[in-house]
């Protein structure tokens, strides 16, 4: 059995068990039949249903001895994790052995590994998990605690006091993650080259510039005493583990080092604003003025005045979203604020997208900004809520799948604390203490982001000033203002030398600065560009930057038993921009919008000076954040921010329900003009210029209409929709596709006639008409969601034809864009050095829908045509660049680009979904760490030439594993972030009942039970209890290991 299947074994039969109904699954088998049965008869775009499962709190239907499933989970236990490491040893030697042994990021040196493969052969037989007779005595307790592991592999921490509980808190996470909190806290404080290499040094620059562990340094002197506590004993516990004598990660071998500097407070305050950091800096003001100024400059002179501006803004940048959900006026029907005509604005300075345009280019390959840029792969997520009155026990649900990256190990670590007033558990991060989304006895929350616009980028006027500790000044309102030095310097890991802790230090010049410089105008914000020649620079404004309490908020919902508790913590919630849901045990739903949201000056006044804010502004004046006027409970940075009750929220909605998927959750942007409303006391109301597209969003609203419509919601019912992969954006397009075709048998055009003989396109059609939208793998390597609990089946014929048809669908898309809005970009004359920007995914497939509403299809509100076919009638063009795009498909499908997955063939028949959708989950390090091969636990499915596991799913769909829309390639349909954690919870008494999955374990250690174990029910949608009640654990309990004070 290989490792990461272990935890079957671990548990044995009949304990799997689901929460969404009364009745009990009574074993695989039926399980599978019900599987199948449903495949078989469910209606085209259902989401699969879920089979019956128990209801924890019903008598069990299998009794065993507590002492058997313990002895059976210890001797599994220790079996599998020796088994595994002498698995990984074997994987590790035989990659030291190959010649062309790489890894993504850098090349290990041989004998490194060499040390590696000793040090695991050493812990086949030294590391186990044990069961001592008696507690251990543990320097820095001030009470007895246990760490009791369920059989899933969650720690569950009991202890006396706080410090216990965040101290043993560290303890765990230390012992399961290490490395990963390593890489953590040294990423976000810009010291990262100091364990993974040169390779880190560009992205350490940054970091250091933008200044995440300077907002942290602000936030240790804001938060409470009780935070701070809860920190400094989270970080004893830490170094508490590391001086037990444990050895530290294999990658510390691998990278060369023999000491793990001490952690600190400061460290999991930097971690947790990196988080927060990564959730809401926003740089969509330098693509927007990028974009703007180009099509400005490009198209005026030949058009006329005001065409780039109407090209960005009516025809490819558009604000209004794809399909309208929007979660505050579908829950209440309630309407956005007084409506007024849009604000008028004007132009930019050339030099912004100069600017902007050197800036992006130093930035756009390094990891943690990457996905900043990057519109489509921006950290998302799932989330709705449905009142006990519309649901069959009468009980309010939720449900959330957090959308972040697919990582090894996995970004979100589970956890169950206990001690005094805290009875938490749910999901976390690794390197800060709390519960971060979960549950505890009486209520349950979940998280998505909101896209707030809490960032600005100001072009700055720079001068020469001798009294300035820079030199240099920026010029506000015609004086000058200090620049701010901040001394830096930069060491890197010396690899492969075969001297352990060697760091060479980096000396200043080039690309590596002497000093940071800040503006404290913008709330201590960084110059991220600068040109002396031409005496301007790049600043950025965010409100992050500032001293925040996000820790406090987590902090007080730890302990939470009400709505006033959860309203009482979020008001720390100060930068991070999320939607909240939110489900108790006394019935109530709500969804609460949660970010410190700046008032600009220019728009408090009415209009807009300048350019908007979703553009990089003015640095000189007029578009200033205002100061505090009316000061809000809780409030952290010092600028005047909406009050809560301008922040869009729900309590207990009329609907009864209310859906999140990062969509416009107010409506201010579905008439594609989020200037155009006004807040009640005045100016113009402001939330963000643009949202997600709204496909995941309006899936779910459908799917959720549909189930009342037809009775009430049950648990698995929530789970199913969470499992969702009909692509949405297909609803619209396909039939299209199938009118072009009708139309080319009948039309007199010898052009669009053409298509319609041609055998390939007219099967092609047919399988798109039959279609369901559905996205399996149709492989039997495939992981799919009516697979049960990580165990493939071989598709069914149905299965096969879903598979084939979202293949062929999603090629054209990327072929359908090429050949419409790329072409018509690529086929304007141009001078020399310039370079049309193209619309992102999301961006690019809005842009299409509307242009085919508009009254000329193609034909955009700029009077540009991007539905150029010359030999086409205007009547024609769209149907001939839609069967165009459908032969180019499948020419493509059949050629070179996808000889790896397909063979050349032209059996249409052949083209899985499974082969082309695929997932890797990295590791820093690459190579066997990654998972697969995972040192060989998990094999490449596919073989080296299709690496990754295939997965159903697909771009826009509920169970998010978007690709590039664009892709045309065997390998360009791979994706990389996804759900980090699904949920699902019932909010009745005594306490919330809850499932939940990872994608992985909570061990990052190759060859522990826990390295993988949660892998495959996580790649079938499927889900595991959290053990909350006593009860719960002492049935399904693995280990337990108690500690007591040293002294």
């Amino acid at each position: 059995m290989v490792p990461v299947l272990a935890e079957r074994s671990v548990r044995g039969d009949g304990q799997a068990r689901r929460a969404a109904g009364a009745n009990r699954r009574t074993g695989r088998r039926a399980q599978r039949a019900v599987g199948r049965e449903d495949r078989a008869d469910r209606a085209p775009g259902e989401p699969r249903r879920r089979a019956p499962a128990v209801d924890r709190r019903s008598p069990r239907s299998v009794v065993r001895s507590v002492d058997d499933v313990r002895l059976r989970a210890r001797v599994a236990a220790v079996t599998t994790r020796a088994t595994a490491r002498l698995t990984w040893l074997a994987a590790v030697l035989q990659w030291i052995a190959s010649p062309t042994r790489t890894t993504r990021r850098k090349t290990v040196k041989r004998r490194t590994l060499l040390a590696l493969a000793l040090c695991a052969l050493a812990a086949v037989h030294t590391t186990t998990f044990s069961q001592p007779a008696r507690p251990s005595p543990l320097p820095g307790l001030h009470a007895a605690a246990e760490i009791a592991r369920d059989v899933y592999g969650i720690a569950h921490i009991r202890a006396r006091n706080d410090h216990d509980l965040y101290f043993m808190q560290g303890w765990v996470h230390a012992q399961d993650r290490l490395f990963q909190m390593d890489v953590s806290r040294r990423r976000a404080s810009g010291t990262l080259a100091e364990l993974l290499g040169p390779a880190a040094l560009a992205g350490d620059i940054e970091l250091r510039t933008i200044g995440i562990r300077r907002a942290a340094e602000r936030s240790m002197a804001v938060i409470s005493q009780e935070a701070r506590e809860a920190l400094e004993a989270y970080a004893a516990g830490v170094n508490a583990f590391v001086a037990s004598g444990a050895p530290l990660p294999p990658e510390y071998q691998a990278l060369e080092i023999t000491r793990f500097a001490p952690w600190t407070a400061l460290d999991s305050m930097t971690i947790a604003k990196s988080i927060t950091f990564g959730l809401s800096f926003g740089l969509d003001d330098l693509d927007n003025t990028i974009a703007l100024q180009t099509y400005t400059a490009v198209f005026d002179p030949v058009l006329g005045p005001g065409t780039g501006r109407t090209l960005f803004s009516e025809d490819l940048w558009r604000s209004q979203p794809f399909y309208p959900a929007s979660t505050v006026p579908d829950a209440s029907a309630a309407t956005a604020f007084a409506a007024r005509r849009a604000a008028e604005w004007g132009g930019g300075h050339a030099s912004a997208a100069q600017l902007a345009k050197q800036y992006r280019e130093r930035i756009r390959e390094l990891p943690f900004f990457k996905h900043r840029l990057d519109r489509d792969n921006r950290p998302g997520s799932n989330q709705w809520a449905v009142s006990g009155r519309n649901t069959t026990t009468g009980l309010p649900l939720v449900a959330n799948d957090p959308h972040l990256a697919l990582d090894q190990p996995s970004t979100f670590y589970p956890i169950h604390l206990t001690a005094g007033s805290v009875d938490a558990m749910g999901s976390g991060f690794a390197g800060v203490p709390f519960v971060i989304v979960g549950q505890t006895r009486h209520i349950a929350w979940g998280a998505t982001v909101s896209p707030l616009d809490v960032t600005d980028l100001y072009l700055e006027q720079i001068v020469p000033d001798a009294t300035s500790p820079s030199g240099i000044s920026t010029i506000y309102q015609g004086r000058p203002e200090h620049v701010i030095p901040i001394p830096e310097s930069y060491r890197v890991n010396v690899i492969g030398d075969g001297v352990p802790d060697n760091l060479a230090a980096v000396p200043p010049g080039g690309s590596v600065p002497a000093a940071t410089l800040v503006v404290p105008r913008r709330n201590n914000g960084p110059i991220v560009q600068l040109d002396l020649a031409s005496g301007s620079a790049l600043s950025v404004q965010y409100t992050g930057s500032s001293g925040t309490r996000e820790v406090d908020t987590f902090w007080t919902w730890n302990r939470a038993r009400n709505l006033d508790d959860f309203r009482r913590g979020l008001q720390w919630f100060d930068s991070g921009t999320q939607n909240f849901a939110y489900a108790d045990i006394d019935g109530h739903i709500a969804y609460f919008a949660a970010s410190e949201v700046p008032v600009r000056e220019d728009l408090q006044a009415g209009t807009v000076a300048g350019l908007p804010p979703w553009f990089i502004r003015n640095g000189t004046g007029g578009n200033e954040w205002l100061p505090v006027q009316h000061p809000q409970p809780g409030q952290a940075i010092p600028y005047e921010i909406l009050p809560a009750d301008e922040m869009p929220h729900l309590i207990d909605p009329r609907a009864g329900w209310f859906v999140n998927a990062n969509n416009d959750p107010a409506g201010t942007a579905l008439d594609n003009n989020p200037l155009n409303q006004l807040r009640p006391g005045g100016g113009l109301y402001y939330l963000n210029a643009g949202y997600d597209f709204g496909l995941r969003a309006q899936r779910i609203t459908d799917l959720l209409r549909a189930k009342l419509a037809a009775g009430p919601v049950s648990f698995g019912d929530m789970q199913s929709m969470q499992a969702d992969v009909v692509l949405p954006d297909a609803q619209f397009f396909v039939p299209l596709i199938a009118q072009a075709l009708a139309r080319a048998k009948t039309s007199s055009s010898p052009l669009l006639a053409s298509f319609a003989p041609q055998p390939g396109i007219v099967e092609a059609v047919g399988r798109l008409s039959a279609w369901k939208r559905t996205a399996p793998t149709g492989i039997a390597e495939g992981f799919d969601a009516a697979d049960l609990n990580g165990v493939r089946t071989a598709p069914t014929n149905d299965e096969i034809a879903e598979s084939v048809a979202a293949t062929i669908y999603s090629v054209w898309r990327g072929q359908f864009i090429r050949n419409t809005i790329d072409a018509t970009l690529a086929g304007v004359p141009l001078p020399p050095g310039v370079t049309l920007p193209r619309p992102g995914s999301q961006l690019a497939m809005t842009a299409l829908k509307a242009l085919l509403e508009r009254p000329q299809p193609g034909v955009g509100a700029s009077g540009i045509n991007f539905f150029n076919a010359p030999a086409a009638s205007a009547e024609d063009r769209r149907d001939v660049l839609i069967l165009k795009s459908l032969a180019d498909a499948l020419a493509r499908l059949a050629g070179p680009p996808f000889q790896a997955a397909f063979g050349g063939s032209t059996n249409q028949n052949d083209y899985r979904w499974g082969k082309l959708h695929r997932v890797v989950l990295d590791h820093p390090l690459g190579g066997p760490f990654s998972v697969p091969p995972a040192f060989g636990a998990l094999p490449h499915p596919l073989g080296a030439s299709l690496p990754g596991l295939p997965t159903d799913g697909g771009f826009g769909v509920v169970d998010a594993s978007n690709h590039d829309p664009r892709a045309q390639d065997a390998n360009a349909f791979m994706f990389g972030s996804g759900p980090v954690n699904r949920f699902v919870a019932e909010a009745g008494r005594p306490a919330v009942r809850a499932e939940s999955v990872w994608p992985g374990g909570t061990s990052a250690l190759p060859g522990n039970p826990f390295y993988l174990n949660l892998l495959p029910r996580y790649l079938t949608n499927d889900t595991v209890p959290l053990l909350f009640g006593r009860d719960d654990l002492r049935h399904d309990l693995h280990s337990v290991t108690r500690f007591v004070p040293a002294n």
